[in-house]
């Protein structure tokens, strides 16, 4: 494990400690698994909003209701075109919440390449969503860290995934190997559309706009959209997901909870692309 490995601190390699079972540098910074599962390397410097317990169980179960099916689908599909010939693939899924993706990520894959041996970590600044993954999956690894510095080695992952989060910063790619995956979802331009009519009332459609760094080149690009019927309790948690959820005062709120929302747009851009070697 350890070979994977750099101090998020000094950026020093990290070596396991016999005694304790943790993680150290030679500049004596150790990180070790806590008892809810979860390795601790340090928290954000300045505070992370983070989901209550309640809108957490929604989103769980909204997850877990098939949802989101198509897009761990499309994922899935465009990643086994690119790894047919690998045997073994080591994944790093940023801000990972309660772990869905990874999970159902592996299910497809297994699906599409049983031959695939498939390790991940999932990483969070929400303590409270990597509570609820170790609890679901005793597979995979999480860890709390900052997503300023990840704790991986240069060039150590083969696949990377940012899923309806903004990419931001180098150390997505930087942990990269040369010819690793990038893979991001990203809302589409009427994802979620009807929501969204509720905040804003001059509502018009924008082109999407694809942002990649430039050391990654594009291997695909697809669209997955889809209606689904939901009920006003659930268009509030899907809300709630989203970065303009702010905006919607006491009123909206209650107007978008009073009411089920039938075909309901979900619009989702799956992008793959290849770092550079």
């Amino acid at each position: 494990m350890s070979a994977l490995f750099q101090c998020p601190t000094c950026q020093q390699a990290l070596h396991i400690h016999q005694q304790s079972q943790g993680l150290h540098c030679d500049n004596k910074h150790h990180f070790d698994r806590n008892q809810q599962g979860y390795w601790v390397f340090g928290l954000p410097k300045k505070r992370v909003d983070t989901d209550s317990r309640q809108v957490l169980r929604a989103k769980k179960f909204m997850l877990a209701s098939g949802m989101f099916d198509a897009v761990v689908e499309q994922m899935a599909t465009l990643l086994a075109d690119q790894l047919a010939q690998h045997q073994q693939v080591l994944h790093c899924d940023l801000n990972c919440g309660d772990g869905f993706y990874i999970r159902a990520l592996a299910e497809q894959l297994a699906l599409q390449l049983p031959q695939l041996a498939l390790q991940q970590w999932g990483l969070s600044e929400a303590e409270n969503a990597l509570f609820a993954a170790t609890k679901t999956d005793s597979v995979s690894q999480y860890f709390l860290v900052s997503h300023k510095t990840l704790p991986f080695a240069d060039n150590s992952l083969d696949l990377v995934t940012v899923i309806d989060q903004q990419l931001k910063g180098k150390e997505a790619v930087r942990v990269l190997k040369p010819n690793g995956l990038l893979l991001t979802v990203s809302p589409g331009p009427r994802h979620l559309w009807q929501l969204k009519q509720h905040i804003y009332p001059d509502l018009t459609e924008k082109p999407f706009s694809l942002n990649l760094p430039k050391t990654v080149s594009l291997v695909a690009n697809k669209e997955v959209r889809y209606t689904v019927d939901v009920s006003g309790e659930n268009a509030l948690t899907l809300l709630d997901t989203t970065p303009y959820a702010w905006r919607a005062n006491d009123k909206v709120r209650h107007e978008i909870g009073s009411h089920a929302i039938n075909q309901l747009e979900f619009d989702f851009v799956v992008t793959l692309a290849v770092k550079q070697a």
